[in-house]
């Protein structure tokens, strides 16, 4: 019978969150069992809440932290390992847990072709993993993605909305960001998309992003010169989140926060190309 498991998912934002749908049909068909979870240290604080784990695990690239993730992984007698979705870079743990069955649904040339699933690359991700746990009889209970936060969470967001007199449901949240430039939309197409949307509606805008786009959006919002637009590209994730999952619309370039408009159930404008 099968106890404790460990999830190793150590990529993007949108990779791991697209894991939260299996780890919450692992708990469900399972209720006993223990799930720990190898996550980027990066997007840590989107499972800190989640009540289907047990342990939560920081996951660096460099080699000098993986024996010290080994140490704290090697006695915990694990009677199954799933890799979610990880890069190369993971094979250097493979001597603390050697001892364990792996299972991926990743080409990884360093997991046994038998513990590989071959499962279609036109299948999403999120159905990647659940149809790898099917074979070990987890049931799922659908796709959706999800992000638990904390009251402190939500005290902080509520407050900076409060400070800047915006409303739940009465402004759009504009992403920035993106994970490479290709991505990025350019900074006076969302000068034109603001313009348009504080004259043509009644709604307030907020620009986010990470911290390498606050330049970008405090540029927009002294451009703009108006208290219907506040750039937040300095707040933590999780309060981000919440500041996402209380928007009318998100517009985002394909990138990690679009996941977390997805997993709060905000209506999305996505940019692709």
């Amino acid at each position: 019978m099968i106890e404790k498991i460990l999830v190793v998912s150590t990529t993007g934002m949108g990779d791991c969150l697209w894991g939260t749908p299996a780890i919450r049909a692992l708990k469900k068909t399972f209720p006993t069992l223990d799930i720990d979870l190898v996550v980027n240290k990066t997007w840590r604080s989107l499972f800190d809440f989640n009540p289907y784990l047990n342990h939560i695990y920081e996951y660096g690239s460099q080699w000098y932290l993986q024996p010290i993730l080994g140490l704290k992984l090697f006695g915990r007698n694990y009677d199954a390992i799933y890799i979610f979705h990880t890069n190369r870079d993971f094979r250097r743990m493979l001597p603390w847990l050697s001892s364990v069955p792996i299972w991926t649904h990743q080409n990884h040339d360093w997991i046994p072709e038998s513990h590989r699933m071959k499962i279609d690359d036109k299948v999403h991700g999120i159905q990647k993993r659940l149809i790898m746990l099917e074979k070990f009889g987890v049931k799922s209970d659908g796709g959706q993605m999800e992000i638990f936060l904390d009251q402190a969470t939500l005290d902080s967001s509520t407050k900076l909305l409060k400070k800047h007199n915006f409303v739940a449901g009465e402004y759009v949240y504009l992403n920035l960001g993106a994970s490479s430039e290709r991505k990025r939309w350019m900074v006076d197409r969302f000068k034109e998309l603001v313009s348009r949307i504080l004259k043509e509606t009644s709604w307030n805008i907020i620009l986010g992003g990470g911290p390498n786009d606050k330049n970008r959006a405090q540029k927009i919002a002294k451009e703009l010169n108006t208290t219907r637009v506040v750039e937040v590209c300095s707040q933590p994730l999780l309060v981000d989140a919440d500041i996402i999952s209380k928007a009318r619309l998100m517009v985002t370039s394909n990138t990690g926060p679009m996941h977390i408009g997805f997993a709060m159930k905000t209506p999305i404008v996505a940019l692709f190309g």
